[in-house]
């Protein structure tokens, strides 16, 4: 099975996604049924498929074929030019209330496709002032508008539009899953490759295919996983300490806090499993310790929130290593 056609052996239509085959099918049926909502929130963890989905919904509904892969419709789509299928995309920076304004005036006008698509991803990057900007069209839109919103924190969107949205959760993908996936992706692939690779992704589909067509990302995170299970073993503040400054560094060159969340996604990985290695201790001093890493998953979960108002990053995960 190729990569361009993941699942049409599930499913109606040519969704390129890993799993989410039950939010797939209930999709489809609304598309077959003609019960499409005029506004969709896909929630979760971030670079599980959501945006994927969003746009794959995207190209079935504008393309005659749902989604022939090789239309102009789904080649603009594709680039992101199609003049009725406006895409938001997550850039680190917040969504401006012009921005919103200008959309919505688009929204209103007349076009030559089935609908008028608004795709944004992390939509809780919106601000107060521009959510309400889009509240009265989301509210009331015109005939032929579609919103296909994401989010990474639900929490952070204002209730009025959360009540004014067909919500689906996903959630990350089990292991085993990844790797029957891969293993069907890459059928000559070597088996310990693919089960490290499964491994790694940590329940995102799309980082496993990008760690298997990009074999150096899988090492740095190979490196990172075992640099961290060292830190949780012997702890060692100086080493830390280098280590969060050059990931810090990292980060600010690359103008993304990705790393910095691969980190975190990672630390709390490796603590869990710890977890589960001494799940079945029972003496006192075994609590104690799985009380401890307990505690460290959940501040690494605070850490991740504090991460989206602006903290000192290099401060934030010094604290997390003091906690060791």
């Amino acid at each position: 099975m190729g990569e361009s056609r993941l699942n049409n052996m599930k499913h109606l239509y040519g969704w390129d996604i890993l799993g989410h085959d039950r939010i797939i099918a209930e999709l489809e049926k609304e598309i077959a049924s003609g019960n499409v909502s005029h506004a969709y929130l896909f929630a979760g963890p971030d670079q599980v498929g959501k945006f994927s989905v969003a746009r794959t919904m995207a190209h079935i509904l504008q393309c005659e074929g749902r989604y022939c892969h090789d239309c102009h419709v789904c080649r603009e789509i594709d680039r992101g030019c199609h003049a009725d299928t406006i895409e938001i995309i997550d850039n680190g920076d917040s969504i401006k209330i012009e921005e919103i304004r200008d959309i919505i005036a688009r929204l209103h006008m007349s076009g030559g496709s089935p609908y008028k698509i608004l795709l944004i991803q992390n939509i809780e990057r919106m601000p107060v002032e521009a959510a309400n900007a889009m509240l009265k069209t989301l509210e009331d839109p015109p005939e032929g508008v579609l919103f296909l919103l994401t989010t990474d924190r639900v929490k952070d969107i204002l209730p009025t539009i959360i009540s004014r949205v067909r919500v689906y959760n996903f959630q990350k993908i089990p292991e085993r899953k990844i790797l029957e996936l891969l293993q069907s992706l890459y059928p000559l692939a070597d088996t310990d490759l693919l089960t490290r690779t499964a491994s790694y992704a940590m329940g995102r589909p799309g980082r496993a295919v990008n760690y298997m067509r990009e074999p150096l990302l899988l090492e740095q995170a190979r490196k990172m996983y075992n640099d961290i299970s060292l830190f949780v073993k012997k702890p060692d503040r100086v080493n830390e300490f280098v280590y969060v400054a050059e990931l810090v560094k990292t980060a600010q060159e690359a103008q993304s806090d990705r790393p910095i969340k691969d980190f975190l996604d990672t630390f709390a990985a490796v603590l869990r499993q710890k977890l589960l290695e001494g799940a079945d201790g029972s003496d006192e001093a075994d609590s104690a310790a799985q009380k401890r890493l307990a505690a460290m998953i959940r501040e690494i979960m605070l850490a991740r929130d504090l991460l989206k108002r602006n903290v000192n990053t290099r401060l934030l995960l010094e604290n997390l290593m003091l906690h060791l």
